[in-house]
């Protein structure tokens, strides 16, 4: 074998080393981000339906998690610490179970829309958020009801669930809304991580779930959950459930996670998109 073969071999192992050990730009996020958008805008809206009911129940498992922890742990200051985590539960089902969750298509769906801006692929992104709203909605407070009506859990358990649903449904119209931004940020933030997160993925959802739960931030899906046991439990009226935490909640998680995070990264990805100037394009290694 040639030396000109042999550091032609040499200068692509090392160039194969970089790229693995780089992460992806932020294009190749945006671009990896737009091509799943995509496939999901073309599924059949009974899958759509089925994989989001499936999610709003899996997401009841993140209420009840929580309230697990909070039964079984003392009451002690780190307490909010630790039965947080159990808010992860059901994100970590829904994200790595690749099922439909409304607040990951609020970037997730949108993304392909920023590319090709047309009239069809806008009706297209409001057939999708509706259809995976509606359903997500759905599994969620059917979770509720069969909490209440079965009453699986120990009383205990069962107090805990209504203690930390009320915590999550309190205040006014416009501090769920601002809290309901903060969510939306983070799940937007969060699927745009995840495409450079490789073996990282369940620790990362992990953390990023445990911190809204930790901060108050208001989800849509999983606080309908909560928001509906404490309408069974008449403990919040239904217009009150409805107009005081649902709405605001799902205008907060929009505004956070597609008008704020998405916007801002299309503001950043645009011009990038554009074809590198050759001065600037990254040169491989060269041995000497």
């Amino acid at each position: 074998m040639s030396q000109k073969t042999t550091t032609h071999q040499s200068e692509a192992h090392q160039e194969e080393v970089l790229e693995e050990a780089s992460s992806m730009a932020a294009p190749l996020v945006f671009e990896v981000i737009r091509r799943e958008g995509a496939e999901e805008l073309q599924r059949p809206n009974s899958s759509l339906a089925m994989s989001a009911m499936i999610a709003g129940l899996a997401l009841g498992f993140s209420v009840l998690g929580k309230a697990l922890f909070h039964a079984h742990l003392p009451d002690a200051q780190w307490r909010p610490l630790v039965e947080n985590l159990g808010y992860a539960i059901g994100f970590v089902i829904v994200i790595m179970g690749k099922m439909q969750l409304f607040t990951e298509n609020t970037i997730t769906a949108v993304v392909p829309f920023l590319t090709r801006p047309t009239p069809r692929v806008f009706v297209r992104i409001m057939q999708l958020w509706g259809i995976v709203l509606l359903f997500n909605l759905a599994g969620s407070a059917l979770f509720a009801a069969a909490v209440y009506h079965i009453r699986f859990t120990e009383p205990e358990v069962f107090e805990a669930l209504v203690t930390i649903s009320e915590h999550a449904v309190e205040g006014g119209v416009w501090q769920v809304l601002f809290l309901g931004v903060g969510a939306g940020w983070l799940i937007a933030c969060l699927v745009w991580m995840m495409p450079n997160a490789g073996s990282s993925k369940l620790f990362l959802i992990i953390l990023v779930t445990w911190l809204i739960s930790l901060a108050g931030f208001s989800h849509v899906i999983a606080g309908t959950c909560e928001a509906v046991l404490l309408m069974l439990t008449d403990h919040l009226t239904v217009g009150e459930g409805v107009f005081g935490f649902i709405l605001p909640a799902l205008v907060g998680n929009i505004l956070g996670g597609t008008v704020i995070f998405t916007g801002l990264i299309w503001a950043q990805i645009r011009a990038e998109r554009c074809e590198v100037d050759p001065a600037f394009a990254v040169q491989k290694m060269r041995r000497h």
